[in-house]
């Protein structure tokens, strides 16, 4: 069984390699996948094939492979089809989880169920009186959608994966409409609906406290209440794992079903002549556990917790000891055919790595007491590190102390009060808004302290973009340490984790400059490179406190190429698709200047004004402001972008924000040496710029366009993108390439161009052919 499940667990991993689906749709990989079991079944039965077929691990592999690929070609089939982006369509379906009413409106998913498409959307409702819309509930919406997408760039968040891993096939806004109705209310049995019950009673009963989120995410794992600025805390002190719903939790309610059980038995004795106390308390305990994981949303972490538990239950059932292997791997095994995807979410390395973290330690445990309790929170610290490393790009060195003091807080003290709140609900609701407001006291105290270590100076450490042959090196220096003593090899653990350390980005030579373009949809980001100095020129948008591209994008790309600080931030212009993300860039890292066009673009920072005619030199690259001039009067904020130019003795780059028509006559009547040899294109493309005069003047070799995905501009214009083929003036735009990082060497060699999307594709992100 441990070798099988191994196995078929190594096989789902094929999804983390492909580039794409094989040409083969999911009847081929179930009828591939099914004669593979036949094979099985068959060498079982007959000796000379069983020899024939090899190991289990050859059939365990090809099994999950073949059954990921089964089910990652189903998630694929069912994403909105192409010929409706764009399109209104009229579409009826179940409201799937709970809904969550934001600033903006409204935002669920819907499980869409008509003729020509079956699939799972994102869906928005912007409108400032939107229905009371309920989990579980049947609606018809006219709706304009598109397939998914999301932004491309190194150390960034992979949101495309994130919409494949939890099946949801596009993103839609609803449309006004008088066709706009419910079709059905939710079925009375429909968990989603008691998760938004629970949730709005929680609301309610803790009205104005900010604590509301966290007591709803241990309830039932809704976290939609949590502020960014607890998020961060949580992050930063490495105690986020505390709002899942963990193993304790599931252990405390199927407790609740076997101890009353027990009490009744003993009570009663005639009972155990019906029924054995172990099998009733079993089966109670497993109801209440699986009752309470629907509740919570029933993601990864609850599945193998859940598992986990019911095959104890079981082997208590069975009066067996069911060893600590075989449980983890059935738990693997269940988990996996429940969602051969999901060894593509953090949660699950994160779950199975702890839990087997904790079982090593405790075989390996020789202390006891306080010290005990020290040493594990210790070990799992360091153990964990290269998962945050490669999966968060930090460590939280506040972790082992902000753990020791709020595990037991959290899973001794707040999840029984947030859990008997849950319980008193239907019965005495006053009393249940009492013990809530009980937790979410014990909550906020927590949280002060927690705040207070996440601010100390070096608690949390930013790590460069570390290779993956680098982490499992880490990872394999870990066990090496945590060896038995007399273990020959242990000290090659420290060294094997020394790159964790260690490693740093290859730095640029003197003369060398790169300009990486990132992917931040309908805006510009953009950062400039030298030796040993760093600008970064725009900071895309800010939409929302949650959606903010300078903490989302830059931020993490950023310190993924190990940068510490900014030499200089230029802001081009005031609109919020360049400047939106500034804030968090600045408060984040040190940033040594700030340029802006106008005072106001930054009000609550100290900045200087972007002028034609600056320029400075960093290690033998030179930089050039050429505009706005003082004398340059239109007062439209396009066209007072600032213009930056990049030079070394080869190679040239020039960065135009928002100019259109206006300033670029301006430039070309202003004499300027305007020829480079790339250019970001201005405005995105818009047919309000690249004058025929200016793409004469710049005569580029290279453009670079930064727009969104079917954006509502329809940025770059066919105009301009005839403009620019007449020319044999080559065209990349970010939409299709994410991330362009061009390198310009010192010498006269060519420059390089790494497009991210296309080299780092996955069969689960959005296929372009350029």
């Amino acid at each position: 069984m441990r070798t099988f499940s191994v196995s078929f667990f190594i096989g789902t991993l094929v999804l983390l390699a492909l580039p794409r689906l094989p040409v083969m749709d999911s009847l081929f990989w179930g009828g591939f996948g099914g004669a593979v079991a036949t094979l099985v079944l068959m060498g079982v039965l007959h000796t000379p094939l069983r020899r024939w077929m090899g190991t289990p691990v050859l059939i365990g592999v090809l099994l999950g492979a073949s059954y990921a690929l089964w089910v990652a070609s189903d998630v694929r089939n069912a994403w909105l089809p192409t010929a409706w982006e764009g399109e209104d369509k009229l579409l009826t379906g179940t409201v799937a989880d709970v809904p969550e009413r934001s600033a903006d409106g409204l935002h669920f998913l819907l499980d869409v169920a008509v003729p020509e498409y079956t699939g799972r959307l994102r869906v928005a409702w912007y409108e400032d009186n939107t229905p009371d819309v309920r989990a579980g509930e049947r609606w018809q919406l006219l709706v304009r959608g598109k397939r998914p997408n999301g932004f491309m760039n190194p150390n960034g968040f992979d949101y495309e994966q994130w919409l494949f891993t939890q099946r949801i096939g596009g993103s839609g806004y609803v449309r006004t409409s008088n066709n706009n109705q419910r079709v059905a209310a939710a079925p009375w049995w429909e968990p989603d609906s008691w998760r938004q019950h629970l949730q709005e009673n929680i609301e309610t009963a803790l009205q104005g406290s900010p604590m509301t989120g966290l007591v709803q995410g241990l309830a039932i794992a809704y976290t939609e209440g949590i502020s960014q600025q607890q998020w961060g805390v949580l992050r930063n002190t490495g105690t986020i794992h505390l709002l899942a719903i963990s193993g304790l939790h599931i252990t405390m309610v199927a407790s609740l079903g076997i101890l009353p059980v027990w009490g009744i038995w003993r009570l009663f004795p005639i009972l155990y002549l019906w029924l054995p106390l172990r099998v009733a308390a079993g089966v109670s305990g497993g109801i209440l556990a699986i009752g309470y994981s629907l509740l919570a949303g029933f993601n990864i972490p609850t599945q193998r917790t859940l598992i986990m538990l019911l095959v104890v239950l079981v082997g208590l059932v069975w009066r067996r000891q069911v060893p600590f292997s075989v449980t983890m791997s059935v738990a693997l095994l269940l988990v996996l055919l429940l969602d051969p995807l999901a060894g593509l979410s953090v949660g699950f390395w994160l779950s199975f790595v702890t839990v087997a973290l904790l079982a090593f330690l405790g075989m390996r445990q020789r202390k006891v007491g306080k010290s005990a309790v020290l040493w594990m929170q210790l070990v799992l610290s360091l153990g964990t590190i290269p998962l945050a490393a490669g999966f968060f790009g930090m460590v939280s060195l506040s972790s082992p102390l902000a753990n020791l003091i709020a595990i037991p807080v959290v899973t001794f003290v707040v999840t029984p009060l947030v859990l008997l709140g849950m319980a008193l609900v239907g019965l005495w609701a006053a009393g249940a808004a009492w013990v809530w407001w009980g937790a979410a006291i014990l909550l906020q105290g927590l949280m002060w302290v927690l705040d207070w270590l996440a601010s100390r100076s070096l608690s949390t450490v930013y790590m460069p973009l570390i290779p993956l042959p680098w982490l499992l090196l880490a990872g394999l220096g870990f066990v090496l340490l945590w060896l038995p003593r007399g273990m020959p090899g242990r000290w090659l653990g420290a060294l094997l984790m020394l790159p964790l350390v260690l490693y740093q980005p290859l730095k640029l030579d003197a003369g060398a400059f790169r300009v990486s373009v990132l992917d931040v949809g309908q805006g510009l980001a953009s950062v400039v490179q030298t030796a040993n100095h760093t600008l970064v020129f725009d900071t895309g948008a800010k939409a929302s406190d949650s959606f903010d591209t300078g903490a989302l994008v830059v931020l993490p790309w950023l310190r993924g190429q190990g940068v510490g600080n900014i030499d200089t931030l230029v802001v081009s212009h005031a609109d919020n698709d360049h400047s939106g993300g500034a804030g968090a860039l600045l408060a984040a890292m040190p940033v040594g200047q700030v340029l802006v066009s106008s005072a106001d673009t930054l009000p609550d920072h100290q900045v200087d004004l972007c002028e034609a005619g600056q320029s400075w030199q960093w290690d033998g690259v030179k930089f050039s402001v050429l505009h706005p001039a003082v004398d340059f009067l239109d007062q439209k904020n396009n066209n007072r972008s600032c213009v930056l130019k990049i030079t070394n003795h080869y190679h040239s780059a020039l960065l135009t924000a928002d100019i259109e028509r206006i300033a670029e006559s301006w430039l070309l009547k202003q004499a300027v040496d305007l020829q480079a040899e790339v250019l970001v294109l201005p405005h995105h493309g818009s047919k309000t710029s690249s004058s025929p005069a200016f793409i004469q003047a710049v005569a580029p070799t290279l453009g670079v366009v930064t727009s969104g995905y079917r954006n509502r501009y329809h940025h770059p214009h066919a105009d301009v993108i005839q403009r620019y083929a007449a020319r044999d003036i080559k065209l990349l735009d970010t939409v299709d390439n994410g991330e362009l990082r061009l390198d310009f060497p010192e010498m006269g060699e060519s420059l390089s161009i790494r497009k991210w999307r296309i080299e780092h594709q996955h069969l689960w992100n959005r296929y372009t052919e350029k």
